[in-house]
This record gives C-alpha cells, sequence and structure tokens, in this order.
C-alpha cells in the first residue's frame, strides 16, 4: 500500500468516526447528556439508561400561593422542619418541584427544609443534635418531616444513632441551611464526540434481550397500561437499585426502623413536637403490579410491613396513597425519565398530610 492510499484511507476513516458522532450527538444523545438550559429539566435514568425517546422535558416553575423557606433565623417561628434526600429537595425538577410548597399551601404553615448535618450518622441524629441544642424550642417548632427514598431506608435508620448529640451552637439553624437553586441540575459539558454516543448505540442493542441492557443501572420493562404521558406511555424505568435494596426489606430490618422513630418521636413529644415519617414509595414498587408478564420481578414487602407495626410518629403510607391514583390510570405520577415523582404526586400526598394533621 503507497503513502497516497493510506493517507485516503485515513481520511475516510477519520471522516466517518466524525460524522457518525456528530449525528449520533445531534439526533439523539445531545438531549440526555447536556442541558444547556438549567430550567428545562429532563430525567436521570432516561440519561443513565442512554434512553432520549422517553425524555419528559419540563421546565422550573413554581406558580403556587405559599412556599416553604430554605433559611430562617433562629427567632422566627416555624410550624414545620422537613429533612431528607432529593425528593425532599426538588430534584425531579418541573412544575411545582417541591412537596413542601404543596404542603405550606394547603396547611398555611411556615415550612423550614434542613440538610443533614455533616458528621452525623443519619437524619434522625440531626434531629437530635438540633433538639439537645435547643434548636426547636427557641423555634417553637410544631412537626418534623422525615422524609428518605424506599430503597435507602434500612441502611439509613436501622443503625443506632446518638441519642446525646449536641453541637452547643446557638446559630444552628442559621448555618444549617438548604441551598437549592437552579445550579444543581447543571451537566458537566460534553463536545459532540463523546464514549456517550457508543453506548447509546450498545445499549439500544442490548435491551432487546435484557431489560438492564446486561450492563445497564437502568431497567426498562413494558407496563399493560399507558400510565405515562410520554411516547405509548407504557414503558417503565426504575433503578436496579430498587431490586437489590428487596433482600434488605425484612421485618427485623424494618422493625428496627420502627423503634428508631419511635424513639425519636418519644423525645420529640416532650417539646410537643409531632414526628412524621415519610417514606418515598420506590417507582418500581408502586408500578409493579403493572409489568406486563411479570414473572421475574418479585414483591417488595417495606410497606406492608411497616403498616404492621406500632408507631408513636405519624407515618404517611405514599404507596397507599399513591396506588389508589395510579389504578385510577392517573398518568405521570412519577416522570417517565425519572426516580422522583411529579408535581401530582406531591399534591396528592400533601392533601392527604394536611388531612391527618386536621384529625
Amino acid at each position: 500500500m503507497n503513502y497516497k492510499k493510506f493517507s485516503v484511507i485515513v481520511f475516510f476513516v477519520l471522516a466517518f468516526f466524525v460524522i457518525s458522532n456528530f449525528l449520533i450527538w445531534e439526533s439523539a444523545t445531545k438531549d440526555i447528556l447536556t442541558r444547556k438550559d438549567k430550567n428545562i429539566i429532563t430525567g436521570d435514568m432516561a440519561r443513565m439508561g442512554y434512553l432520549p425517546r422517553l425524555n419528559h422535558k419540563r421546565e422550573n416553575i413554581n406558580d403556587l400561593p405559599k412556599k416553604h423557606m430554605n433559611f430562617t433565623s433562629l427567632g422566627e417561628s416555624i410550624d414545620m422542619i422537613t429533612i431528607g434526600d432529593s425528593f425532599s429537595n426538588g430534584m425531579a425538577g418541573g412544575l411545582n418541584r417541591f412537596y413542601q410548597d404543596y404542603l405550606a399551601s394547603y396547611t398555611g404553615m411556615d415550612i423550614l427544609n434542613i440538610q443533614q448535618i455533616p458528621g452525623t450518622r443519619n437524619y434522625l441524629e440531626t434531629i437530635m443534635m438540633l433538639y439537645n441544642s435547643g434548636a426547636f424550642e427557641k423555634a417553637d417548632v410544631k412537626y418534623i418531616l422525615v422524609e428518605s427514598t424506599q430503597r435507602k431506608v434500612v441502611s439509613r435508620f436501622s443503625i443506632p444513632i446518638d441519642y446525646e448529640a449536641n453541637l452547643g451552637d446557638n446559630n444552628i439553624l442559621k448555618r444549617y441551611f438548604n441551598k437549592v437553586n437552579n445550579e444543581a441540575f447543571g451537566l458537566p459539558e460534553v463536545g459532540f464526540i463523546n464514549n456517550g454516543n457508543y453506548k447509546y448505540l450498545l445499549y439500544g442493542f442490548l435491551y432487546n434481550f435484557s431489560p438492564d441492557a446486561f450492563i445497564s443501572k437502568v431497567y426498562k420493562v413494558k407496563l399493560n397500561e399507558s400510565l405515562f404521558s410520554i411516547g405509548k406511555g407504557d414503558d417503565l424505568l426504575f433503578y436496579k437499585s430498587d431490586l437489590s435494596a428487596i433482600p434488605k426489606n425484612r421485618e427485623e430490618n424494618i422493625a428496627k426502623v420502627n423503634d428508631e422513630f419511635n424513639k425519636v418521636a418519644e423525645f420529640l413529644s416532650k417539646q410537643g413536637i409531632e414526628l412524621i415519617f415519610m417514606p418515598a414509595v420506590a417507582k418500581y414498587d408502586l408500578y409493579r403490579d403493572y409489568i406486563k408478564d411479570n414473572t421475574d420481578f418479585p414483591k417488595d414487602p417495606f410497606f406492608d410491613i411497616l403498616r404492621g407495626l406500632e408507631k408513636k410518629y405519624i407515618f404517611i403510607d405514599t404507596k397507599k396513597i399513591l396506588s389508589k391514583e395510579v389504578k385510577k390510570g392517573v398518568k405521570d405520577i412519577f416522570y417517565i425519565d425519572d426516580t422522583h415523582w411529579s408535581y401530582k404526586a406531591s399534591d396528592i400526598i400533601s392533601k392527604e398530610i394536611n388531612q391527618k394533621l386536621k384529625k
């Protein structure tokens, strides 16, 4: 092979490489790997599963009459404090992304969302640290709501905590407040030549043979009903960790969780504070009964076990509440492309909490 012929081959190979990357980028992966407008949100599972056709684009809008707080001074009165993971921090994006804003609007309460204090084992230990430091008395708190995604409840709360933890700091609530803004939705810069283009092709091929494409963290299965508004609405995406958490959801583990919440509830009651526990139902668990020809996917006993335990706190059964709506055929209780529920779920659940508190 002479030099000229070799140069022509190299040129065409490079040209094919660049052009193919550009075409895949413009037609598919650009929509899942970038977020140029940080106010237009797409979901984590469509991105991780390289499934751009299931993107549910949504804009961050808040049009509710009352909103929660992310910052307060100790002198202000607070009716309710919330603490939790991405569900509590509005990471689904879209219309009215904070369930706390629905709660504030329905109850009229002043609601503050805080973050876990660094160094504490979990949200309950953060609560005890604030309790022992006198923060709740100064703020005249009436309710504390703890939220956690279902798959992490056992790993988070079945461990013993330090009930004597104390910061000894008069500026606790001032220091630990929630910094939430649209920058949280930014994605790393990616050029049009990237390995995601080839993952898109590979995953698209492998999903034909396996619900998790053999190597993906995201399962993709078909439903026997249309329960989403994107495409035909019969695709269900959920995290592999929703399944891997099921063996941990045994009676003894959930009993430990319940015991820890009961203990914290007893402490809080001494200051006239009621504890609310709101495990956020896993997307898989909510939609499992609608998976088409389901013979392989196990039932998660988490809510069945927790319902039967004696409680000294207010339990928000998100699976029971949302299952009624799914059964009615309500679409987009969760976003199709995301692990988080939508504003519809936040609205429904907040109404239920409001009714419980009235009673």
